[in-house]
């Protein structure tokens, strides 16, 4: 079969034909729907290269990253041009949950690879000789093999955690659990539902939660956690706009008697395993209520067990906590392979 490489600016060139159906058939969330990711493309600090993988003209695969140019960003947006030269980043647009690269169905190994292989050889061509090399993120054990290149540097990163959900109801979860968690979540449960001064939504987040709210309290989590060499920017208002607004995603909100959001998690949904994107909330100094983040487990996992799902994808960080709740922690890591 013959491989060709649509290569794309998500700032700038439409939609590629069959995208969506490339996505459905790949089984990807929310984040790749194309207006996302032209959003996500405009807020960041480095390009965004989206390349779609057709073999004799079909799409079968994509791979999204970003240009790490020798001027590294701090705190701005992408310049409009390109460096001369840098690392090629791959990693999913606004979610370390997921993988910069993906296929459309089960494609045999070798066949990923050899995808894999010329993708590396085609974008190489397109940017230059000054890009040397490329990063791999969210690698999974086994997938080193998959990858191309013979000389790797890897490094370990944060795990990935993952909660099966294969209960009839929150009392099958909690029998795995410690007796300690499993008795601290229950009252503190009961607590916040009897609370008459705190309203617990969960639903479609277009119906619970605006943009501005979402972004504001997402802004504020991400300050509290970011690099302080190289800081990500916040998503913007126009990418959770987009996010919000539509039918693949989920929030979990907390507010007071007044109305003011002191809690928000918002979850890309999915027929088998939906993404948990974010959490954020106001701090007790601040008017916000102590012990929110475990509460919130209890209705994600609620929620997925009485949607039947396969489980949650509760994402990295906080891999302690997220293990005391059953959560298995798949380890994670970043391959950097020369160009």
């Amino acid at each position: 079969m013959s491989l060709t490489l649509q290569i794309l600016d998500p700032r700038e060139d439409p939609e590629p034909a069959g995208w969506e159906r490339l996505r459905a058939a790949a089984g990807q969330c929310v984040t790749w729907r194309y207006d996302l990711l032209r959003a996500y493309a405009w807020a960041a600090q480095a390009p965004v290269l989206l390349t779609v993988l057709r073999e004799d003209g079909v799409a079968v695969g994509a791979v999204s990253a970003s240009l790490r140019g020798i001027r590294p960003s701090r705190g701005t947006y992408a310049a409009a041009r390109r460096d001369p030269a840098g690392i090629l980043d791959v990693h999913a647009p606004g979610n370390r949950s997921q993988k910069g690269w993906w296929f459309a169905g089960d494609l045999e190994p070798e066949r990923r690879r050899e995808l894999l292989r010329g993708y590396v050889r085609g974008v190489r061509r397109e940017l230059g000789p000054g890009w040397r090399s490329v990063v791999w993120r969210e690698v999974s054990p086994g997938e080193p093999a998959l990858l191309p290149g013979l000389v790797r540097v890897g490094l370990p990163t944060a795990p990935l955690a993952r909660l099966a959900t294969p209960w009839t109801g929150l009392d099958g979860w909690y029998a795995g659990l410690d007796r300690a968690r499993r008795e601290s979540l229950r009252r503190r449960a009961r607590s916040f539902a009897a609370d008459p001064g705190l309203s617990i939504g969960v639903g479609p987040a277009r119906e619970l939660v605006t943009a501005a709210e979402a972004a504001a309290l997402r802004a504020a989590n991400d300050l509290k956690h970011r690099n302080r060499l190289f800081p990500l920017a916040p998503l913007p208002l126009p990418y959770l706009e987009a996010l919000v607004g539509g039918d693949e995603v989920v929030a979990v909100a907390y507010r007071d008697r007044g109305g003011r959001l002191l809690g928000l998690s918002l979850i890309l949904d999915h027929p088998r395993w939906p993404v948990c994107l974010s959490w954020g909330a106001v701090t007790p100094e601040d008017g916000g209520r102590k012990h929110l983040y475990f509460d919130g487990y209890v209705r994600m996992v609620e929620w997925a067990v009485a949607a039947g799902k396969a489980g949650l994808v509760l994402g990295k960080g906080q891999a302690e906590a997220k293990s005391s709740l059953g959560a298995e922690l798949v380890p994670s890591s970043a391959l950097a392979v020369p160009l």
